[in-house]
């Protein structure tokens, strides 16, 4: 009987590690994937970050989270120094790319994260509002570019 019952709860335990461990990963995206996916290939670099509740309203505290169950976006403000590559008329000179708000993030983490980073990364993003590819998922390295823009010229004629 002991025994049947610690299969059980094994059995059981083992069927929701998968769930509880992709509680909060981050989605992952090949480069190719990413670049054959990219409307947008822009170099830029992260000039600050805010944070909006699920009313578009702006949240200050910087001790705000965000996380499955809560509705707070913190959203990235990056400046365009460079149009690699886009499908768009025109390229805003500064956007507004949100990070996934099912990570746990604090506002005052992604800010001093980014505090005076001047680094220059590589902006793959999709369609007329410059979104993430998928959420969270829009920045490589520079030194990527040439592959970013070979995989694209490839799958986008």
């Amino acid at each position: 009987m002991v025994r049947r019952l610690t299969g059980h709860l094994l059995l059981l335990l083992a069927a929701t590690i998968p769930l509880i461990a992709l509680a909060s990963l981050p989605v992952q995206m090949s480069l190719a994937e990413m670049a054959a996916e990219a409307d947008h290939v822009l170099v830029g670099h992260v000039v600050g970050a805010d944070m909006v509740d699920g009313n578009g309203l702006p949240v200050v505290d910087d001790r705000t989270r965000t996380g499955p169950g809560l509705n707070n976006v913190i959203r990235l403000h990056v400046a365009v120094d460079e149009t690699l590559t886009t499908t768009a008329e025109r390229v805003p000179k500064e956007l507004l790319i949100p990070l996934d708000p099912f990570m746990h993030y604090s506002l005052g983490q992604i800010k001093s994260a980014h505090q005076n980073d001047a680094t220059l990364r590589l902006l793959l993003l999709k369609g007329k509002d410059f979104s993430a590819l998928k959420p969270g998922i829009f920045f490589l390295p520079l030194q990527e570019k040439d592959e970013v823009l070979r995989v694209r010229g490839s799958t986008h004629r």
